[in-house]
């Protein structure tokens, strides 16, 4: 079985703030990219759009390597794990959104362009991934381990404006660890912030709430505390703001199993 890694960025643009692939720019208005720094480079890798359907975005997807590359490029949608982190789910496409140039070979220091369209309105907002895979072109007659670059960038279409609802549910707490289930019920990625107030026997303690971007629909889990004592009773009170705004603010009791 040919056995394939994939090196490059891939690059942390789902829900913070873009930048280029292997910290270069791709080279726009079809001037040939740089060879000799190697990889795959992608510009824009941030794109943002209103609901309106038709073109999103150009993208120029430029080889900076120095062999020839079969690419890819798809749209998929996001996976987001209850510890907040992000990724591209490789096992689907995102719906509504359409690549006019899905695949091409690029020789060293070629780069091409790459149309997004969406295809219709969405209801409210479209989060999701737009991913580009590059392998030589000799890829499945090498021997041995092939390398190849992969380098993710971000889509978001809102339609109106936004809309701002954290919700919690009911605490989990087991082996002194204890955590909080929120969901993202609005429609921004905008960056989640505040605090915890944790009281038990041995008093209270306030944890201050990481920045976290929750995708719509979404939950991740809020930690409450560890090394809590079996069969204590516990009260927490939590407080989370988004756009400088108070979007939660409730006391959950529980008991640690």
């Amino acid at each position: 079985m040919k056995r394939y890694m994939v090196l490059g960025a891939t690059l942390a643009v789902a829900l913070g703030a873009g930048g280029a692939a292997l910290g270069h720019k791709a080279a726009a208005g079809g001037v040939a990219a740089k060879q000799g720094d190697g990889g795959l480079s992608l510009s824009p890798v941030v794109i943002e759009h209103n609901a309106t359907p038709g073109g999103l975005t150009t993208l120029t997807v430029a080889n900076r390597s120095s062999a020839p590359m079969d690419v890819t490029v798809t749209a998929r949608p996001w996976l987001q794990s209850t510890d907040g982190k992000v990724a591209a789910n490789r096992k689907g496409t995102l719906a509504g959104v359409s690549v006019g140039n899905p695949k091409f070979t690029l020789a060293p220091g070629q780069e091409t362009q790459v149309p997004l369209t969406l295809s219709g309105a969405p209801a409210g907002y479209l989060y999701g991934a737009v991913e580009v895979v590059g392998l030589p072109t000799d890829a499945a007659t090498r021997q041995g381990l092939v390398l190849g670059y992969r380098v993710v960038g971000a889509i978001r279409v809102l339609g109106g404006s936004p809309k701002l609802s954290i919700t919690a549910g009911n605490p989990k707490a087991s082996k002194g660890v204890a955590f909080l289930p929120v969901k993202n019920a609005g429609n921004s990625i905008d960056a989640v912030t505040g605090s915890v107030s944790v009281k038990d026997a041995r008093g209270t303690r306030n944890l201050t709430v990481q920045p976290v971007k929750i995708l719509p629909g979404k939950s991740i889990n809020l930690p409450l505390g560890s090394k809590l004592s079996k069969g204590s009773r516990v009260s927490a009170k939590v407080t989370l703001n988004q756009r400088g705004k108070r979007v939660l603010s409730v006391t959950k009791k529980f008991t640690v199993k």
